[in-house]
């Protein structure tokens, strides 16, 4: 694979509702108007992770999605506006976060051997136990790790993707399981005097891809909520815009799909509503792990981080999923409350943070050294506001997974503030989009001779990145090389 990328690139700059909420936004914190301030007692880390919960269906910014507690949180702690995914796909996006890696460094993704034992090592639950802390893990997990998670984590509760669990003699939806198995760990780690850092991983909303009759779950108490709306249509939802599409993603899996969720008006409105169902579910379940900290009286020593693993495309251009360069698949909700960094509180950020930035932000909260192998950045001095701050212009994406079973067209791209370059290397298409001029990633500039130069320099951005992250891969990494460019 890499070999052939990189020999494009170089062809082509030769040529140029109401719902029973949980009472985590309780009165005795609103009563509180003024936040703890910094001190030396260690803190604990919440990190959550939902799947496939798209950037902007938070209700503090959306007119119909009701998601409180998540509002809450955005009103008390910092908000990303422009946070990514450096691979929209939730297998390589989640050892991006744990590793602080690019898909290109870590080379992970569905049927590809785990992580390199390196990776593995570096990954922030370990160096944080290292420093001391209480390392739990619960929900949703589907990838593959060197070394022995019971000994990288205190609390292991890895879940496959279901409907309900069995919880203390009660069958409950599984997102109220997994707030469930996270407060039991909350509550065990209370009397020990010990710090923690805990990884709630939510399936939802992700759908349950064989059931193509309902698609999304969630617990029966959301089954009336958004039956009196109408959900607009998607930006691009046209026949016209579909049909600009090239074959390949014409006949793709986000296509698939796309016929049995959105393919008529009537499955539009159910399978939209059934998604901001299950959002809203993941909503009420962060509600009852943020009450367990208050009961238990860490909430005020506790920052917790809110994202999802990758964006989602939800009727546009008339299709489905994830996996490509739109904005809508690398966008994704990015949310950090520190409770004791008062000036961090109620603010929104422009720049750019990616799920890379996750490991870092992690170990520079808990005051461990972070390894020299992480790609991102800690968004720490986010929250404290420095001026003086230098921060990224640009990140580089892509999609190396390539199913047999389904069409999953490979990218690698560049993303400026201004401009969005995507090649889909395999099938010798490329994009360019002016994202301050047409920020709805209508118009393909990529033929558009006067762009010619801007294509070149971004194109030559990629191959840099190309290079730069395979070289940072660890010997156990680079002796794939073979099977990498064979996986399709």
């Amino acid at each position: 694979m890499t070999s052939e990328l990189l020999h494009h690139h170089r062809v082509n700059i030769a040529a140029l509702l109401i719902v029973l909420m949980s009472t985590s936004c309780s009165a005795k914190k609103e009563q509180s108007s003024v936040a703890p301030q910094e001190t030396d007692k260690p803190v604990n880390v919440l990190f959550i992770l939902s799947d496939d919960h798209r950037y902007d269906l938070i209700g503090k910014y959306h007119p119909i999605i009701q998601t409180p507690n998540l509002d809450q949180l955005a009103n008390k702690g910092t908000v990303f506006k422009n946070a990514f995914v450096t691979t929209p796909i939730c297998a390589s996006s989640r050892v991006s976060i744990l590793s602080g890696l690019t898909e290109r460094t870590h080379d992970f993704t569905f049927r590809q051997p785990k992580a390199g034992k390196i990776e593995s090592a570096n990954m922030y639950p370990n160096i944080v136990k290292q420093g001391g802390y209480q390392t739990s893990f619960v929900g949703k997990y589907e990838i593959g790790i060197s070394g022995d998670n019971n000994e990288r984590f205190d609390y292991f509760k890895p879940l496959l993707q279901s409907k309900t669990q069995s919880y203390e003699g009660k069958v409950l939806p599984q997102s109220y399981y997994i707030a469930e198995l996270a407060n039991d760990f909350i509550e065990q780690s209370s009397g020990s005097g010990k710090p923690w850092v805990m990884a709630v991983n939510f399936w939802d909303p992700h759908a349950h891809d064989k059931d193509k009759i309902d698609q999304y779950h969630y617990p029966e108490e959301f089954e009336s909520m958004y039956q009196n709306v109408s959900i607009p249509a998607a930006k691009l939802s046209d026949d016209a815009s579909f049909e600009a599409l090239p074959e390949f993603l014409k006949s793709s899996i986000g296509r698939v799909r796309w016929e049995y969720r959105y393919a008529n008006e009537q499955m539009y409105q159910k399978m939209v509503k059934r998604y901001y169902r299950a959002i809203s579910a993941v909503d009420k379940a962060v509600g009852m792990i943020y009450e367990k900290l208050e009961q238990t009286g860490v909430a005020d020593n506790t920052v917790v981080i809110y994202m999802s693993d990758n964006g989602y495309n939800v009727n546009e251009r008339q299709l489905a999923g994830k996996w490509f360069g739109w904005e809508e698949s690398l966008r994704v909700p990015l949310i950090i409350y520190d409770p004791r960094k008062q000036q961090s509180h109620g603010k929104e950020v422009q720049e750019m943070a990616l799920n890379i930035d996750i490991a870092s932000t992690i170990v520079d909260l808990v005051g461990v050294q972070a390894p020299s192998s992480y790609q991102g950045r800690s968004l720490v001095p986010l929250l404290d506001d420095k001026n003086d701050l230098t921060w990224r212009e640009e990140f580089f994406f892509e999609h190396m997974y390539q199913p047999k079973r389904v069409s999953i067209p490979p990218t690698v791209g560049l993303r400026t503030e201004r401009w969005k370059y995507v090649d889909f290397y395999k099938n010798d298409y490329q994009q360019l989009y002016d994202l301050q001029n047409d920020p709805k990633e209508k118009t393909n500039l990529i033929d558009s001779p006067e762009h010619q130069r801007i294509v070149s320099m971004l194109s030559r951005r990629v191959d840099d990145y190309i290079q730069q992250y395979e070289q940072q891969r660890s010997d156990e990494v680079r002796q794939r090389e073979s099977f990498v460019n064979t996986r399709d």
